[in-house]
């Protein structure tokens, strides 16, 4: 007992009080930061939550189904065909998945379909269509014809902000493209699903007008073209996938004819050019209209005067 007594008292105290309290204060200080640190981590993950903001990649099959109260009206149901995942799964380059965030942003109602320009936005597309066909490759469904669109819709209409992989076949898509018909002929499973027809509706006039520069393009000889595989100057951004999916989906509860009306101003406030099968055809006529006349003029001089 004295040779504690005499040790105690042998410590150099003014030196030990000062190292214990600032080692004691360093590591409340560290525990402090690391717990604000987590706590603010979770409580950004918490409002990312909240707002609707993900990285999530979600693929749907959308399917017309007919209407039971009339017979020239579809159900549009749309249906997850594979497991969720995330940006950060299904790339696993950083700098890619800055860029899938950055193009996702700039998509509207307007323009839904990620702009995916160049190398890598061609490589972007590829990886997202080589996962879905890798997934639904052993489905045990007759394989079909269906198109594939990389979207991020706009957060004025949607809840959740993630890319969704759009899977349409290309007959049911070539409906979307008049708008009459969407108005007219088009009921959803629930009443918010009206942007999904919109947003149909203007992939559908994106795919017209790749489908347009596919034939021009065609029309033009290509005898003297390299493969310049790493430029991809144009790609289509609709592309065509053989898949077997489930085509025997039922709507969920009684479906619901869209209040149009409601919708259009603020509509026709984005700017949404809304097309019609009636004002395409009025467009090609005066479009052939002007060029015969301007084939009539160049052939009369008394025309050009």
């Amino acid at each position: 007992m004295q040779f504690v007594t005499d040790w105690f008292w042998s410590l150099q105290w003014e030196r030990l009080v000062p190292e214990l309290i600032g080692k004691a204060l360093g590591f409340l200080s560290g525990f402090a930061a690391s717990w604000f640190l987590l706590f603010r981590r979770r409580l950004n993950a918490l409002q990312r939550m909240q707002s609707g903001d993900s990285d999530d990649f979600i693929f749907q099959m959308h399917h017309l189904s007919p209407a039971a109260d009339h017979d020239e009206d579809v159900v549009l149901l749309f249906r997850n065909v594979a497991p969720k995942t995330t940006l950060n799964d299904l790339y696993d380059n950083e700098a890619v998945r800055d860029v899938v965030k950055k193009i996702a942003d700039q998509t509207t109602l307007d323009d839904p379909i990620l702009k995916t320009e160049g190398t890598l936005g061609f490589e972007l597309l590829n990886d997202a269509v080589g996962h879905i066909a890798g997934l639904l490759a052993t489905t045990p469904f007759p394989r079909k014809a269906w198109l594939f669109v990389m979207t991020c819709e706009d957060r004025q209409a949607v809840r959740k902000k993630c890319v969704r992989c759009f899977l349409i076949q290309p007959a049911d898509l070539e409906k979307f493209f008049d708008w009459d018909w969407c108005q007219h002929h088009v009921q959803v499973e629930k009443p918010w699903h009206w942007f999904r027809v919109v947003a149909l509706h203007r992939i559908a006039c994106a795919w017209k007008s790749e489908q347009q520069i596919a034939i021009e393009e065609s029309s033009r000889s290509r005898e003297l073209d390299m493969p310049l595989v790493d430029k991809q100057v144009r790609h289509d951004r609709v592309r065509v996938l053989s898949l077997g999916l489930n085509e025997d989906e039922c709507p969920i509860g009684q479906p619901h004819r869209i209040a149009w009306n409601s919708h259009l101003a603020s509509l026709e406030a984005m700017g949404l050019q809304l097309t019609t099968a009636t004002s395409k055809t009025n467009n090609d006529a005066n479009d052939a209209n002007v060029s015969t006349a301007t084939n009539h003029a160049a052939n009369d001089p008394k025309l050009l005067d």
